[in-house]
C-alpha cells in the first residue's frame, strides 16, 4: 500500500509583508527593529505567496554563506522566472566565479583611488549649489544627484539623462509596482543599455562600458547577452543604493549633535563614521531562493521555497556589536553586511565608501551644523531596497 509523502510543514508562523507593512512605510528601520525584537529567528509568513524570513545574523550568515542550498537564481519574492539574468548577482559558484573576477579589478580600491579628484569636484559642486539656500530637500537636490553622476559617469551614461536614469530607477524599485508596469520599465532600461552598447562599439571611450566590451573573458570578449545582463545589474545597483546610504545616514546625522561635531572637528573620523552608519541603518533584505530541504538555524525549510534575508539583522546582533542600537565610533570592529556577505559581497564597496566620505567631509566643510524641517513627515519606500522617499534639511547661512 503506498504511503503519501509527509506534509510540509512550515512553522513557526509569523505575519510580516516586507513590501508594505505600515510599519515599514511610518520607518523602516524600526520596523524591522522590531522584527528582530519579537519574530523568531527563522520564521514562515504567508505575504507574497509565503516565503521564510530570518532575524538573527546567525540565521542570515548561513544563509549568505551557502549558495549551494540557498541560491541567488531568482532575486525577487514571490520568484519571477521572467526577470532578466544580472551578472554576476543572480549567479551561483562556480558559475558566478569568473564573471566577478573579470568585473573586480574595475572596482579594487586601486582603481578607485584615482577617482577621488573628480568625486570630489561634484561635491563641491552640488554641495555649492544649495549652501546659499539654507535648506533643500537631500534626496532631490544632493542625495541622488552626487552618486548618481559619479556612476553615471564612470560608466558612459549621458548626464544629459539623468532625471530619467534617476526616475526609471526609482520606480523600479518601488515595490508596490505592478508586474506589468515593471517588465515596462525594464524593456526601457534594455533599451537604453542597447544603445549605449552599439555606441561605444562604434566609438570606444574612456569608459567602463568601453572597457568591458573589450575585455578577454575566458579567452574571447563577452557576447551581447553577457554585457547586457552586467549592464543592468550596473545600472540598478550604481543609481540607487549610495543615494538610499547617504539618505539615511544624513537622516541620522540631523538629529546627532555630537556625532556631527565630531566629523565637522575631526574629518580622519569619517571613514569610521560611514561605516557605523551604514551598520546601524542597512537597507536591504535580499532573496535568496532554496534549492534543497534543509535546515536554517535548526528551522526545517524546504526546496522550492524562497528566504528574505534582512541584512540589517548582521549589524544588529548582540553577539557581534555591544549596543547596536546605538551608533557609536569607539567600537574595535564595526561588523555589519551593509554592502552584503559571502560570494556576493558589492563589488562597488570601495566606490560607495569613498563617495560617502567624500560626501560627509564636503558637507561638514561647507555646511556644517544642519537639521531636518520641523514639519516634514518622512515616507519609507519597503521591499528588497529600502529608502527614504524624501529628506528636508535646514542649516544657518
Amino acid at each position: 500500500m503506498a504511503t503519501s509523502a509527509p506534509e510540509r510543514r512550515r512553522e513557526p508562523v509569523y505575519e510580516f509583508d516586507y513590501v508594505s507593512d505600515p510599519a515599514i512605510i511610518a520607518d523602516v528601520h524600526e520596523a524591522y527593529w522590531q522584527l528582530k525584537q519579537k519574530a523568531p529567528p527563522v520564521f514562515w509568513t504567508s505575504a507574497h505567496g509565503g516565503h521564510w524570513v530570518v532575524t538573527s545574523a546567525d540565521a542570515a550568515i548561513e544563509v549568505l554563506r551557502h549558495p549551494d542550498r540557498f541560491s541567488s537564481r531568482f532575486l525577487s519574492i514571490p520568484p519571477n522566472p521572467q526577470q532578466p539574468r544580472m551578472i554576476p548577482e543572480s549567479l551561483d559558484p562556480p558559475e558566478h566565479r569568473p564573471y566577478r573576477q573579470l568585473l573586480r579589478p574595475y572596482f579594487e580600491s586601486k582603481a578607485i583611488e584615482p577617482l577621488e579628484p573628480r568625486i570630489r569636484e561634484w561635491a563641491e559642486q552640488l554641495i555649492d549649489g544649495v549652501a546659499a539656500q539654507g535648506e533643500c530637500e537631500f534626496v532631490d537636490a544632493l542625495g541622488s544627484r552626487f552618486p548618481v553622476s559619479v556612476f553615471m559617469e564612470l560608466f558612459g551614461f549621458p548626464l544629459e539623462q539623468f532625471d530619467f536614469f534617476r526616475a526609471t530607477v526609482v520606480e523600479y524599485f518601488n515595490a508596490q509596482v505592478a508586474m506589468e508596469r515593471r517588465m515596462e520599465l525594464t524593456m526601457q532600461i534594455l533599451g537604453t543599455l542597447n544603445a549605449l552598447l552599439e555606441a561605444r562599439r562604434a566609438e570606444p571611450q574612456d569608459d567602463l562600458v568601453s572597457k568591458l566590451i573589450a575585455a578577454e573573458f575566458e579567452g574571447r570578449q563577452l557576447d551581447h547577452e553577457e554585457l547586457m545582463s552586467i549592464c543592468f545589474l550596473m545600472f540598478l545597483a550604481g543609481l540607487d543604493t549610495v543615494v538610499n546610504a547617504l539618505s539615511f545616514g544624513m537622516r541620522h546625522l540631523a538629529h546627532d549633535e555630537a556625532l556631527r561635531t565630531r566629523m565637522i572637528e575631526d574629518p580622519a573620523s569619517i571613514p569610521g563614521i560611514v561605516d557605523e552608519l551604514m551598520r546601524r541603518y542597512t537597507f536591504v533584505s535580499t532573496p535568496r531562493y532554496i534549492t534543497q530541504d534543509t535546515e536554517i538555524a535548526g528551522t526545517k525549510v524546504y526546496e522550492g521555497d524562497s528566504v528574505l534575508v534582512p541584512l540589517h539583522m548582521v549589524g544588529w546582533d548582540e553577539k557581534l556589536t555591544e549596543c547596536p542600537a546605538e551608533v557609536r565610533l569607539d567600537r574595535p570592529h564595526c561588523r555589519h553586511a551593509g554592502f552584503g556577505s559571502g560570494v556576493h559581497t558589492c563589488l562597488g564597496i570601495h566606490l560607495a565608501r569613498l563617495e560617502m566620505t567624500v560626501f560627509y567631509e564636503t558637507w561638514a566643510r561647507k555646511i556644517g551644523h544642519f537639521r531636518t524641517s520641523a514639519d516634514q513627515h518622512l515616507v519609507y519606500r519597503g521591499g528588497s531596497v529600502q529608502a527614504l522617499e524624501a529628506l528636508h534639511l535646514e542649516w544657518n547661512t
